[in-house]
């Protein structure tokens, strides 16, 4: 086992305080208006310390997105792991895993803000392939269950992942943006729910 050093441990510790601080201010006060002082004096850190870590106020934006998008996959792993023994098949995980998703964004105004920001800060390729590293196994991993079980359709598995998803993030950003995210949540739930259930085989 690896035993951190002091200034590890300091510098660990500074990091983090960078990064919760910014995303509190980002969801708060926007990208835009919120300064690399502001960041600093939120986390009780120096700027410089602020820059040891992060190279701009973007490259901090970033990586708070991506934190944000792995409690995604964190809610989506408690949802699976609240299913029962006998709800463990491919088709209720699937189902469990879009609930989880999209209620992370329902009961979440910081990662919904964030969300909102994110195409605007990052660029559309730069969330797409934060999404793709940190989800997109996921979905594959879910379809090849199905198709191992032979409960799939005979569909391309990496495509129909690609258009899953897409489709899964297009939801997340129009609950984003609604007025009424909870009823968005839902809708897009069962908007989504329909489209799996397309790809599934009837049961004999």
């Amino acid at each position: 086992m690896t035993v951190k050093s002091r200034r590890e441990e300091y510098a660990a510790l500074t990091r983090a305080a960078v990064l919760e601080a910014a995303a509190e201010l980002f969801a708060e006060k926007g990208f835009d208006v919120t300064s690399v002082d502001d960041i600093a004096g939120t986390a009780r850190v120096s700027k410089g310390a602020v820059y040891h870590h992060f190279a701009d106020k973007r490259a901090i934006f970033d990586e708070v997105f991506k934190v944000s998008q792995q409690g995604v996959l964190d809610q989506v792993a408690v949802a699976i792991e609240g299913l029962g023994d006998s709800e463990q098949s491919p088709g209720a995980v699937a189902s469990a895993a879009v609930r989880g998703f999209l209620g992370s964004y329902v009961v979440d105004a910081r990662r919904r803000a964030l969300l909102r920001q994110s195409a605007g800060v990052l660029g559309v390729q730069r969330c797409r392939e934060v999404d793709n590293e940190l989800a997109l196994p996921l979905v594959l991993g879910l379809l090849n269950q199905l198709a191992e079980r032979g409960e799939l359709q005979p569909v391309p598995i990496e495509m129909t992942a690609t258009v899953i998803f897409g489709t899964l993030c297009e939801a997340a950003t129009a609950l984003a943006f609604a007025e009424d995210h909870e009823q968005a949540g839902k809708e897009a739930a069962q908007v989504v729910g329909h489209m799996l259930s397309g790809l599934l085989k009837e049961s004999s």
